[in-house]
């Protein structure tokens, strides 16, 4: 009889280690999860916002500056042109009537400053949805990052 309890609390041990191991296994390739793929993802989705942001606010302050010329009707202007790297030069601009704005991938297109800040507008809308998107994607990422945290505290406090 004795030997028969022995080999049953030896089962009992066996899964028990079997257990313990499978949650360890667990907690490593949740936590693997988080680190390699979401958070990746998060900084990724961040960045991406930041970009679309920078973006945003360029067209902005180009509108704002097309504003300026339309409301103090300068028909021509002196301006300092940005050449990279904070070095400058003076420049004249003849005629302020028209202008060529990047609408993306390095095309630039010929407006006269109404149809310019229409297309501004149109740019905003769309940017501040993809802001707006992004931010979702964001915030989904860090409720998953927290669901699988929680998960991982009681996976680790289970006895």
């Amino acid at each position: 009889m004795v030997s028969h309890s022995h080999s049953h609390q030896n089962q009992k041990d066996i899964e028990k280690e079997k257990l313990l191991k499978e949650r360890l296994d667990s907690i490593k390739y949740y936590e693997t999860f988080i680190n390699e793929t979401l958070n990746v993802d998060l900084n990724k989705c961040i960045e991406d916002r930041e970009k679309v942001l920078e973006n945003l606010e360029n067209y902005l302050e180009l509108k704002s500056n097309i504003e300026l010329l339309v409301e103090n009707k300068m028909d021509s202007m002196k301006t300092m042109i940005n050449l990279g790297s904070e070095c400058y030069v003076k420049a004249r601009v003849q005629d302020t009537s028209y202008i060529y704005v990047d609408i993306g991938l390095g095309i630039h297109v010929k407006y006269t400053l109404e149809e310019a800040i229409k297309f501004i507008d149109e740019k905003e809308s769309f940017l501040n949805k993809k802001v707006e998107n992004q931010t979702k994607k964001i915030n989904q990422i860090k409720t998953k990052i927290d669901l699988i945290q929680n998960g991982l505290k009681e996976l680790k406090h289970l006895e």
